[in-house]
């Protein structure tokens, strides 16, 4: 019994690990060898590329996004948490008063001018 366990152990590990040996080795096998500049350029669509790719990113890129995760998962947290307090006076006061610290968090961004852009 106890070595049926450990062959069916075995048998899950080495199951995936053999299917992606096949797969690489199919690949070098049946893959073209003969590059070319139409093969190793980007596509996109057809469209030649404009300009280079590596351009720098504006950082205020970043600011908005992360105040938007931020401000977005705890929407959500609030909306998936209210229907659970229905009829507690605790939890009705727990959610105001962490509706008041995200409109608190919302409030000091704009004062500081996170959610700014500059013209």
């Amino acid at each position: 019994m106890a070595a049926e366990r450990v062959l069916f152990a075995i048998g899950l590990a080495a199951g995936p690990v053999l299917f992606l040996l096949l797969l690489i080795t199919a690949n070098a096998l049946l893959s073209p060898r003969k590059p070319n500049d139409t093969k190793n350029s980007a596509y996109e669509c057809g469209i030649p590329q404009a300009s280079s790719p590596w351009l720098p990113v504006n950082v205020r890129f970043a600011d908005i996004a992360l105040l938007f995760v931020i401000f977005e998962a705890e929407t959500v947290l609030l909306f998936a948490v209210a229907p659970a307090v229905r009829g507690s006076v605790t939890g009705l006061v727990e959610l105001a008063a962490f509706a008041a610290f995200l409109g608190f968090g919302l409030l000091y961004a704009w004062r500081k001018g996170a959610l700014k852009w500059p013209s």
